[in-house]
């Protein structure tokens, strides 16, 4: 037991020492920060402690962070009539100082959210329903393709593999993970023999769900136009690059194709993906199809309805979704 609390004790000066690394170490009731961040995530620590420091800046005038939390735990307890709302025109004024000085609404949401979630800890409550705070922006808005679109961001793109991934993400439905897990074992045979729509026999990587999805004329052009002149091995990646490599292209593309725009990329891989079930819905294509050519879990009591052999499968896919997920102007291209 005298070991136990020896540690926890340790453990506390530790927390306590790391924390005031932040620069809330030196002011009154700085202990109660520290205390309350010693007990966060490292992540979360460090983004509270910023809107800490923040908020100790905004309110200097009036006091320490301390002094704001006996102030609003006063305000609790008076008659109503008393009341000053201490926390709400607190909480107001300092997110109008944040955005003044160019904070994001995200950011000017998540450190006011920090003063709450401090108070919270001390079991003083402070309510943000009267704070007016900036409308959140969307985190990812996905751009809303028309085939057309789709063929004019590909033709901006410079260089032969990432027009092949473009094309191929669109007309398979897969995630970009999936894609970039491809070997030339997985396309060698029917590549080499020319047979399109090209079927890719796979498992899902993130689910371990089984399912097959096609590459149209369109994408293996692209692809066979990529690969002339490799040398390939049955284990060799289609596409040997990082996911990450993958997104700065596209957001570079998608600047040229768009401008400048701030945020996560609208034109982004699986806007793509999320294109291929928009066109076929579009074109009232079976849902359970495009569910399980995107490689998305069926039920074992549905999937009987989907049992269709590989050239069943084929043909539905060449009739049903390859004319909906190829770019007019490259129709009459393609032999």
């Amino acid at each position: 037991m005298l070991r136990l609390c020896y540690h926890a004790c340790c453990f506390k000066v530790f927390s306590f020492s790391f924390v005031r690394g932040f620069g809330l170490g030196s002011l009154a009731g700085s202990d109660e920060v520290a205390e309350f961040l010693s007990v966060l995530k490292v992540g979360t620590r460090s983004v509270y402690a910023a809107g800490l420091r923040l908020f100790r800046q905004y309110y200097s005038d009036k006091g320490s962070i301390g002094d704001f939390l006996d102030s609003v735990e006063h305000d609790r307890f008076l008659p109503r009539h008393e009341k000053r709302h201490t926390a709400t025109e607190t909480l107001n004024g300092f997110a109008a100082w944040l955005q003044d000085r160019g904070y994001a609404p995200k950011t000017v949401r998540v450190y006011v959210g920090a003063v709450q979630s401090l108070a919270k800890y001390y079991d003083v409550p402070i309510s943000l329903r009267y704070v007016n705070l900036p409308t959140a922006t969307p985190v990812n808005r996905k751009h809303p393709w028309t085939p057309a679109e789709v063929g004019e961001f590909v033709a901006a793109m410079e260089k032969p593999m990432y027009r092949s991934i473009a094309a191929s993400i669109l007309q398979s439905g897969l995630s970009i993970s999936d894609l970039l897990a491809l070997t030339y074992g997985d396309v060698k045979e029917e590549l080499e023999k020319g047979i399109t729509p090209l079927c890719l026999d796979l498992t899902r990587k993130k689910t371990g769900v089984q399912f097959i999805t096609f590459l149209g004329n369109w994408s293996v052009k692209l692809l066979k136009e990529y690969l002339a002149n490799r040398k390939m091995e049955d284990e060799t990646p289609v596409y040997n690059v990082s996911a990450r490599t993958v997104h700065a292209y596209f957001r570079k593309t998608a600047h040229k194709f768009a401008g400048a725009f701030k945020g996560r990329n609208p034109y982004s891989p699986h806007s793509l993906r999320a294109a291929f079930r928009t066109f076929l819905s579009d074109h009232k294509v079976d849902p359970l199809y495009i569910e399980y050519w995107m490689g998305h879990k069926i039920p074992e009591q549905i999937r009987a309805y989907i049992n269709k052999s590989r050239e069943s499968w084929r043909q539905t896919y060449r009739q049903q979704a390859e004319p909906h997920l190829t770019p007019p102007q490259y129709k009459g291209t393609i032999i």
